[in-house]
């Protein structure tokens, strides 16, 4: 090695040696409460005790190749100590020291298995030393680093990241580091003068993020959450690593002993480990029992309530992805048991039969359950999720009830999950045996029997939505039907006077001609009732109207009755776009409830006038007026009338909706016994 480059690897372990001391200082004299202090002085001792031996080697000390190793795995250690004790606070039972002391042992264990090898060799029992398997093991502990460091900041709760971001990007960089040089060892037989020389200047980078980072903290004490997902990825990232750190001593000792041969071998044994390690990963039944394995042995609930709440709401409430509800509620129900198939049975209203309404990866079945059925009446009576499997074992845990798992229509049938709502069994799920079956516990039926009920919830809604959508079809065709009747009703009244005034008026020709067009203009009304009958909703034909004459066709219309309405019309002819038949007729009924509401010796007026771009028709009346109470919550509610049986209640209603269609208002004012007025205000068209 030049001497200079000697120089510059030097001063840069004395540069981390000096740095690191210095925040051991300022972590034992004034932030002794911060980031667990005490640990991460540990650490940082022992990265200043590290770059002081290195920046001397060599000038002042000779190490050999086990020396090495040993202060490597020393300082290795002394992180993973600090880094476990971050997670003191994490949420997971006494088993998960495991999972938090598992890195630091590897450290200790590997270093031990090293040491005992070195003996061995150094007294000659063994023709190598142990500097591949110290070799690997920096590369098992940099990377048992870098998954506590992932497990720390995505657990972490939000208001912490804010300090931990600086920290886990700190020690991140050191062991990724690492990870690089060793893995770099590996592969070119032999650790990298450059990467070791700029060794020291990288983990000097790394010191202002942990200086940061304990100053932003004024006391953090833990309490990280690690999920359930979080650890089952590490475990899988750390198994994987294990993995092919194994392979990599594998292939080293077939480039080292396999002759001519060994490059082919090698290639062939590499690609042949990764391709296996591709299966298990993608492997259902692999990733299912290492879930189950992480469940029991890491936590003390089975299930990350949370995750599962979460994911089953998201589940009922995604529409977006085309799926009806009875679909996703199978889907919900699998996704949490892993099973890859399930089946509805479900009860309408109108049958008292449970049918397969749904299937979630598998056909439908014809099989049906009467109400009074065993099945039913028993998960009705005890809302219990059935374990097949149990069931076939000790069937006398279900007495008196009787199953036949041909029924279900699935291979393997492995639960029913009843789904109560309000008391009531308003259907039950069938799902398959999953990739990894295991007997219920008490867990299991606990957090089935409550998402079954979540989900017999969100199915009495969508039927319930549907009974309404129903009920605002009906409803839609009542109101049409009420504004065919009263409009037939009318038609009726002007056929009647017709009838009763012939015998008197017969031989008068301006009679005969009145009653012809009374009935030419009912039977066009007739006609129009017809049509909107087959279209099923009333329409409206807009076109350019002169309002002063439909008004006076209205006035017309209603002079046969006393109080003869008098109509007040100025010089100025006024357009309004409307369809002349629908708002004579609603000028028509407002002029005779008028009437109806006047004695024959008061007076009905109508008048017309504009207003810039609207014009107002004002019915005015000096009969005996309304309350206001009357006029605020009653005069506008369909059906409901004053003249009793005569009336349907719909009169005003239907103006004020006309008026509304062609973008009018309708306004009233009454008084008790003073009269009422009536303004239809309607939008000009010229």
């Amino acid at each position: 090695m030049p001497a200079d480059f000697a120089t510059f690897e030097t001063f840069g372990y004395g540069l981390a040696a000096a740095g690191y001391l210095l925040l051991t200082l300022l972590l034992l004299a004034a932030f002794r409460q911060r980031m667990r202090a005490p640990f991460l002085a540990i650490a940082t001792v022992s990265m200043a005790v590290w770059g002081a031996i290195f920046a001397a080697n060599g000038e002042w000390l000779r190490l050999d190749a086990f020396q090495y190793f040993l202060l490597e795995f020393a300082l290795d250690a002394a992180w993973l100590l600090y880094l476990a004790s971050l997670l003191a606070g994490a949420v997971g039972g006494m088993q998960f020291r495991l999972l938090r002391f598992g890195g630091l042992a590897l450290a200790v264990g590997i270093l031990i298995l090293g040491t005992v090898l070195e003996f061995l060799y150094r007294n000659g029992r063994l023709a190598l030393g142990a500097e591949q398997i110290l070799i690997f093991g920096q590369i098992l502990t940099a990377l048992a680093a870098l998954v506590y460091v992932e497990q720390i900041y995505r657990n972490s709760r939000s208001k912490q990241r804010r300090d931990l971001k600086f920290l886990c990007l700190g020690i991140g960089a050191i062991f990724a580091y690492d990870l690089l040089m060793y893995s770099n060892a590996v592969v070119s037989g032999g650790a990298s003068e450059v990467l070791w020389a700029a060794r020291g200047y990288i983990v000097v980078m790394a010191l202002p993020l942990l200086g940061f980072a304990v100053k932003r903290s004024p006391s953090w004490s833990g309490g990280i959450f690690v999920s359930r997902q979080i650890v089952f990825h590490s475990t899988t990232i750390f198994g994987a690593g294990i993995y092919l750190t194994f392979v990599g001593i594998v292939g080293q000792f077939i480039r080292d002993f396999g002759g001519s041969w060994a490059a082919l071998a090698q290639i062939v044994f590499f690609s042949g480990s990764v391709l296996l390690l591709i299966v298990l990963l993608a492997s259902d039944t692999i990733r299912a029992r290492l879930r189950v394995f992480i469940s029991k042995h890491f936590y003390q609930n089975k299930y990350d309530y949370r995750e599962e709440w979460l994911r089953l709401t998201e589940t009922l409430n995604n529409s977006a992805d085309g799926l009806p509800i009875r679909k996703r509620a199978i889907k919900a129900l699998t996704e949490i048991v892993g099973a890859p198939t399930g089946l509805l049975w479900q009860k309408t209203d109108d049958d008292s039969k449970f049918r397969c309404v749904a299937g979630w990866n598998t056909k439908l079945v014809e099989t049906q359950f009467e109400e009074r059925d065993q099945l039913p009446v028993f998960l009705a009576e005890r809302g219990w999720v059935i374990d097949c499997h149990e069931y076939a074992r000790q069937h006398e845990l279900y007495l008196p009830l009787a199953l036949e798992p041909a029924d279900f229509g699935l291979e393997h049938p492995y639960l029913i999950i009843p789904l109560i709502n309000d008391g009531n069994l308003l259907g039950f799920v069938a799902v398959s045996d999953p990739a990894s079956p295991q007997s219920l516990t008490y867990e299991d039926r606990d957090l089935l029997k409550t998402a079954g009920k979540q989900i017999a919830s969100y199915l009495a809604q969508d039927a319930a939505t549907e009974m309404l959508a129903q009920s605002r079809q009906f409803e839609a065709y009542n109101k049409l039907t009420a504004y065919i009747m009263h409009d037939l009703k009318n038609i009726i009244a002007q056929q009647s006077l017709v009838v009763a005034n012939a015998q008197k008026h017969r031989d008068n020709p301006e009679f005969v001609d009145d009653a012809i067009e009374t009935v030419r203009a009912g039977v066009a009304r007739m006609r129009r009732v017809i049509e909107q009958l087959r279209q099923g909703s009333i329409s409206q034909t807009l076109e350019n109207v002169e309002l002063g004459t439909v008004i006076m066709k209205a006035v017309s219309d209603c002079a046969s009755r006393e109080p003869t309405p008098a109509f007040r019309v100025g010089d100025q002819r006024i357009f309004v776009k409307a369809d002349r038949e629908r708002l004579q007729m609603a000028i028509y009924h407002a002029i005779r409830n008028a009437q109806d509401a006047t004695p024959a010796s008061g007076k009905v007026e109508v008048s017309l006038v504009r207003h810039d771009e609207q014009c107002e028709i004002r019915i005015s009346d000096t009969g005996i007026g309304m309350e206001e109470s009357f006029v605020r919550e009653r005069l506008f509610r369909p059906f409901d009338s004053t003249k009793g049986t005569a009336g349907m209640g719909i009169g005003a209603y239907q103006i004020r909706e006309t008026l509304r269609q062609i973008g009018g208002s309708l306004e009233v004012a009454s008084e008790v016994g003073q009269g009422t007025t009536l303004m239809l205000r309607i939008p000009c068209s010229g």
